[in-house]
C-alpha cells in the first residue's frame, strides 16, 4: 500500500465536505481507497467536517489516526458547502484535485476518467449527470436553478450543482487568490478556466443513508448567491420593470380617462387606485429586494469577517498546500 509522505509530491487530492454523514463515511473510505491505490500515484484525502453534530468528527479522526493519507479540517460550526469546499481546497498539495460529495451518490470509480481528462490541458471537468435523481421539487429545482444560471450570468456550466468535478492544480491555486465572503465556487471556476472545461457523464445512485442536506430553499439562495457574484443583470432587470411599470402607468390613464367618461367618478377611482397600488408596490419591492442583495453583498465584504472558523486541523503536512503562494 502506498504511504503518504509529506515530503513528496502529491499527485492526486480528493475535497470531501462532510455534515452529519456518520454512516456514509465507513462505505465511502472502502469505496474509495482501492480506486484511488489502483491509480498508481501519491494521493491525499482531506475531508472538511462542516460543523457536524454526529458523530461524523469522531469517524474522521479516526480515519486521520489509521491512514496517513487522511488529513481533517474540522469547522467550528456549520458555514455551508461552498466553504467547506473552500477550505479544502486551500489544504491541498496534489497536481489534480478532485472534489465529490460524501454522501455515495456519486462513484469513485469515476475518478480516472477526470484525471485522463485532465491529463488532456484541461483546467476542469465537471460531472454531468445524464439524470436528476430525488425527490420531484429537487429536480425540477436542479433544471430551473441552471437554466436560471446559464440565461442571467451567460456562464454555460454543465450541471453546476453535481457536486463531482476535477480541478488542476494552476486553477485551484487562482481560485484561492479569491477571498469572496459568500461564493459559489462552480462560477469561480467557469471564470477562471477561460472555457477550457471538459465534461463526462457519471452515473449517480439513491441515496441510502441519511438525507440530502439542500432544501429547496438553500438551492434557491446558492442560485441567488451565484447570479449576485458574476452579474449585474438583476439590477438591469429591476430598471426595465420601473421603464415598465411607466408604461402600464400610460395605458391605466388612458383606461381611467375611459371609465370616467362613461361610468362616472365613483367606479373609476376605485379601479385606478386599486391598479396603481399593486403595479407600483409590486415592482418597488422588487427592485428593493435586488438591491438589497447586493448591498448585503457590500456589507458582509467590507465587515472583513473571515468566510469560515477552523476549530481544528488533523495534519501532519506543514499546513495548507496549494495556497501558500497566495496567502
Amino acid at each position: 500500500m502506498t504511504q503518504y509522505d509529506a515530503n513528496h509530491e502529491v499527485e492526486v487530492s480528493i475535497v470531501i465536505p462532510v455534515y452529519n454523514e456518520e454512516a456514509s463515511l465507513r462505505p465511502l473510505r472502502d469505496e474509495l481507497l482501492p480506486v484511488l491505490e489502483g491509480l498508481g500515484k501519491t494521493f491525499e484525502i482531506v475531508f472538511v467536517d462542516d460543523g457536524s453534530t454526529d458523530g461524523s468528527a469522531a469517524i474522521l479522526r479516526e480515519f486521520f489516526e489509521t491512514d496517513k493519507r487522511v488529513r481533517v479540517i474540522r469547522f467550528a460550526r456549520n458555514f455551508g458547502q461552498q466553504m467547506a469546499n473552500t477550505a479544502g481546497l486551500r489544504f491541498t498539495h496534489g497536481r489534480a484535485v478532485i472534489i465529490m460529495d460524501a454522501d455515495l451518490q456519486t462513484p469513485a470509480a469515476h475518478i480516472p476518467e477526470f484525471l485522463e481528462k485532465l491529463a488532456q490541458g484541461y483546467d476542469i471537468v465537471y460531472g454531468v449527470r445524464p439524470h436528476t435523481i430525488g425527490p420531484l421539487y429537487r429536480r425540477v429545482g436542479s433544471y430551473l436553478a441552471d437554466r436560471l444560471i446559464r440565461r442571467v450570468t451567460g456562464f454555460n456550466i454543465p450541471d453546476s450543482v453535481s457536486g463531482y468535478v476535477a480541478l488542476d492544480e494552476q486553477l485551484v491555486r487562482k481560485v484561492n487568490r479569491y477571498n469572496d465572503k459568500s461564493r459559489y465556487l462552480s462560477g469561480l471556476f467557469a471564470w477562471l478556466s477561460y472555457g477550457r472545461w471538459a465534461a463526462i457523464p457519471i452515473s449517480r445512485r439513491e441515496r441510502s443513508t441519511g438525507e440530502s442536506k439542500y432544501t429547496i430553499w438553500q438551492l434557491m439562495r446558492l442560485v441567488l448567491n451565484f447570479i449576485t457574484s458574476f452579474s449585474t443583470r438583476p439590477l438591469h432587470i429591476a430598471s426595465l420593470a420601473g421603464l415598465g411599470t411607466l408604461g402600464m402607468a400610460g395605458l391605466v390613464g388612458l383606461g381611467w380617462l375611459y371609465r370616467l367618461a362613461t361610468a362616472g367618478w365613483a367606479q373609476a377611482e376605485t379601479v385606478l387606485l386599486a391598479f396603481a397600488l399593486f403595479v407600483v408596490g409590486g415592482v418597488q419591492l422588487l427592485a428593493m429586494g435586488v438591491l438589497g442583495e447586493y448591498i448585503g453583498r457590500i456589507y458582509g465584504e467590507v465587515r472583513e469577517r473571515p468566510p469560515y472558523l477552523i476549530a481544528d486541523v488533523l495534519d501532519r503536512t506543514n499546513g495548507p498546500g496549494n495556497a501558500d503562494a497566495h496567502q
